[in-house]
């Protein structure tokens, strides 16, 4: 176990070749240079605490794989530091930070079964369990019974020392696993969630330092997947092993880790617990990413200390907001609220005229997905209790919890903070 800190971390790419010919023959030769860089991580800076569980979240393209990577030291640093527990691990190859990775793909090695794909990290360890070796010369005895009984009836195998402390690590991590009967199968031989589970016991059978996983679960089905998740968060309590996970599933990541790292465009928006990103986003992005159905945005105009305007509605705010908007440079702002905080009501100046485009009836639960009749192009969603029967073309009016709306600057996309 260990603590990771990542300091002020950058990562570039050079362009490809077949950009040069588009380079102006005007431009500079600094420009030149600096253009032929992608830059897809910038300013990187967080610290995982010991045994702690961070989930990376984000958009495909956002730079979270790579920073993974990085991590594992499967890419080079541009710039910044990576340290686990207080070392500097920045010119070290992977071997040698000790940590074990999963990934998406499994990876496991198709002609070995389920114990020598869990095994074989623990053989490759030449620092492992060397208190059972006394000598060169017993190694080679060893090594020359192991492999004359090779192919012997596995009862009638002969096992070094080494090899049984390599069997009771493989089976304490199966026990855990719920795999020991598919210990003597191979790859193929396994379902999806199963290979799965495999890959996880290969990184935990190496008792690493951190456990790097690259988005494990999206090759599985919805059900498998939540049975999943909810084993590897059992199993990382368990084991108490520092964890940077990696998905773009934001159920995951709220499920799963004790704080969220939410990224986008190289940058990380919002580091926090899942609760704090949930109810508190730092910007329009974290709060639009983040829950599900998304928020709801409207642009809205301050029209005096609490009161906000809309061409259709106005909102008169709770008094803790006014102090914070006494403080902004703008009159102007986005109105985001979540679907859960809208409710039906009846004809007045703070509700809000919709009509209804889609009705997604879940069971639980029923989804509205409406524009505003006044604007085709102003979208809303909600979600009412599954008994109530609306169909589409219905005209509602909806009334606003006005104690958990969220108010984000137009320019930047920033979140009014109480």
């Amino acid at each position: 176990m260990a603590q990771v800190i990542v300091e002020n971390v950058y990562k570039s790419y050079a362009r490809s070749q077949g950009n040069r010919n588009h380079q102006s023959s005007s431009a500079k030769p600094q420009d030149l240079a600096k253009s032929k860089q992608v830059s897809v991580l910038r300013d990187i800076n967080f610290t995982v605490d010991d045994g702690e569980f961070l989930v990376l979240v984000g958009p495909s393209g956002c730079g979270k794989s790579t920073l993974l990577r990085l991590l594992a030291g499967l890419e080079d640093l541009t710039g910044g530091n990576i340290k686990i527990s207080d070392r500097l691990v920045n010119n070290l190859p992977p071997k040698a930070r000790d940590i074990a990775m999963v990934f998406q793909n499994y990876a496991l090695y198709p002609h070995l079964n389920i114990y020598d794909n869990i095994a074989f990290g623990l053989r490759r360890n030449n620092q492992l369990l060397n208190t059972h070796q006394e000598g060169s010369i017993k190694n080679s005895v060893d090594n020359l019974l192991v492999r004359a009984t090779r192919k012997f009836p596995r009862s009638l195998q002969y096992i070094s020392e080494r090899e049984k402390s390599i069997r009771d690590r493989v089976r304490y991590v199966a026990s855990l696993l719920q795999i020991e009967s598919l210990l003597y199968r191979l790859p193929k031989e396994l379902s999806g969630g199963q290979k799965q589970r495999v890959a996880l016991g290969r990184a935990i059978a190496r008792k690493p330092q951190v456990f790097l996983m690259d988005e494990p679960l999206s090759n599985l089905d919805a059900k498998l997947r939540t049975q999943t998740r909810a084993q590897i968060v059992k199993l990382q309590r368990q084991l108490q092993t520092t964890t940077i996970y990696v998905t773009h599933d934001q159920t995951e990541a709220m499920t799963m880790g004790d704080r969220i790292a939410v990224m986008n465009n190289g940058r990380i928006q919002q580091i926090a617990t899942p609760l704090e990103i949930y109810n508190y986003p730092a910007n329009r992005f974290v709060a639009e990413f983040i829950g599900s159905p998304p928020m709801n945005f409207l642009p809205v105009e301050l029209a005096s200390p609490l009161k906000l305007m809309h061409q259709d509605f106005e909102l008169d705010l709770p008094e803790a907001w006014k102090s914070a908007l006494q403080q902004s440079q703008t009159k102007s702002f986005t109105l985001g609220i979540r679907p859960q905080h809208l409710s039906l009501t009846e004809e007045s100046r703070s509700s809000i005229q919709i009509e209804v485009d889609l009705v997604e009836a879940l069971g639980n639960e029923t989804y509205i997905s409406a524009h505003l009749v006044s604007d085709i192009n102003a979208t809303v969603t909600l979600s009412v209790p599954p008994d109530k029967l609306i169909a589409i073309g219905d005209i509602l009016w909806l009334a606003v919890d006005l104690n958990k709306i969220h108010l984000f600057t137009v320019d930047d996309g920033r979140a009014i903070a109480l």
